[in-house]
């Protein structure tokens, strides 16, 4: 029976290596709000600090694929929460016009706020203002963002953005065509200044791999296991038929540092 299931467990990832190797891409429009918790972890008690140590002035935030808002508005709740006196400015871009539209106007629907799995009663609280129309993210919170249109695969307006300390591109990249990843990924490290963080969780992990080492991105050794088990929350059922699946954690590999961690930090020029 066992021998069987090692059997069942092997043919699955052979299935899922075959599937991300030739299933096509669609660009998805679909996001929740405060999706990654322990990766929300990793950056106050981590990230955070150790740019604050570094630089001073507001922290400087990328978010790529940022659909109709969840996640700059999740950041923008938790750094508030962990840092009440700093401050900070996200700019949040997506290629699609009408999800921007939405997100700045952001209002919610009550099923659309507690989706996600990992949303608590205290999250809605220090984020939305509850009205007769439905949740309405806090002025405080809108003041520190902005929302337009924007293609990370456009190298010359990723280089108008300038350097930040924090880039975000999760469960975008592995919508892409391979070549477009790539080409994604290389943008984006044009926006990383020394000592800045790139968030990055969905994305082909071989291509992780070597696109981390090749930009000289160290992996953040800290809740790997932990924030990948959050992902597969979302994307772990059937994760074998699906190019965007997250597969069961494992640290056999030689690199599974790298393939399973989403968080890296910019080593050098």
């Amino acid at each position: 029976m066992e021998e069987s299931s090692r059997i069942k467990t092997l043919l699955r990832h052979l299935k899922h290596w075959w599937v991300v190797k030739t299933a096509p891409r669609e660009n998805r429009v679909y996001t929740q709000f405060y999706r990654f918790p322990n990766q929300y972890r990793a950056l106050v008690e981590k990230i955070v600090p150790r740019i604050r140590a570094r630089r001073d002035g507001p922290l400087q935030v990328l978010v790529f694929g940022c659909c109709s808002g969840a996640e700059p508005i999740s950041l923008a709740s938790v750094l508030k929460k962990n840092f009440p006196d700093m401050e900070f400015e996200i700019r949040a871009y997506d290629i699609v016009p009408e999800v921007i539209e939405r997100a700045q106007s952001p209002l919610y629907s009550r099923e659309e706020v507690y989706q996600g799995p990992f949303v608590t009663e205290t999250f809605v609280a220090e984020t939305f203002d509850q009205t007769e129309e439905g949740y309405r993210v806090k002025p405080s919170l809108m003041s520190h963002m902005t929302f337009a249109v924007g293609d990370m695969l456009d190298r010359a307006f990723i280089e108008s953005l300038g350097k930040v300390d924090l880039v975000f591109a999760q469960n975008v990249l592995f919508h892409l065509p391979p070549a477009s990843a790539r080409r994604a990924f290389a943008n984006l490290n044009l926006a990383l200044r020394p000592g800045s963080a790139l968030f990055i969780n969905g994305m082909d992990v071989d291509m992780r791999v070597k696109l981390t080492k090749k930009f000289y991105l160290d992996p953040l050794e800290y809740l790997i296991e932990e924030i990948h088990n959050d992902a597969r929350v979302d994307r772990g059922n059937g994760w074998a038929a699906a190019y965007w699946g997250r597969k069961p954690f494992s640290n056999r590999s030689r690199e599974w540092i790298r393939e399973h961690c989403t968080i890296y930090s910019k080593a050098r020029v």
